[in-house]
């Protein structure tokens, strides 16, 4: 299986292209106007078109991101806080370790609130 960063990556590109698609054709009809936009020449000019660019920016900015981090440790990439970059299986291994960590400490909590209860028991009964 693929990372999730990977996941992402493909999904983004498989936005961007059509949304590429979507603008070019957009800039075809005169929705989109890129020169010699003055006053009142452009008035059929649809400002919804203008998201279709901005959605294809955003995109290909992501798959940027993506790349370039590729190479790094985990967690020095900036989209790493939510796309983990991790085989599934490394992610799985160290997933149950902080899972098993976690129950460890919250075990070791309670015990001591066991202790400390059954210590206040037995000394609110000498006196």
């Amino acid at each position: 299986m693929d990372s999730p960063a990977a996941r992402l990556e493909r999904v983004l590109i498989g936005i961007a292209i059509p949304m590429a698609f979507l603008t070019a054709l957009a800039i075809a009809e005169g929705r989109i106007e890129l020169f010699g936009c003055e006053g009142d020449l452009c008035a059929d000019v649809d400002e919804i078109s203008l998201a279709l660019p901005g959605i294809v920016i955003l995109c290909l900015v992501g798959v940027v991101l993506l790349q370039v981090s590729k190479n790094r440790n985990f967690g020095d990439g900036l989209l790493d806080r939510w796309f983990s970059r991790e085989p599934e299986s490394v992610m799985r291994e160290r997933l149950e370790e902080e899972r098993f960590e976690a129950s460890d400490e919250s075990m070791g909590s309670r015990w001591a609130e066991l202790e400390k209860k059954d210590l206040e028991d037995r000394y609110s009964e000498e006196e």
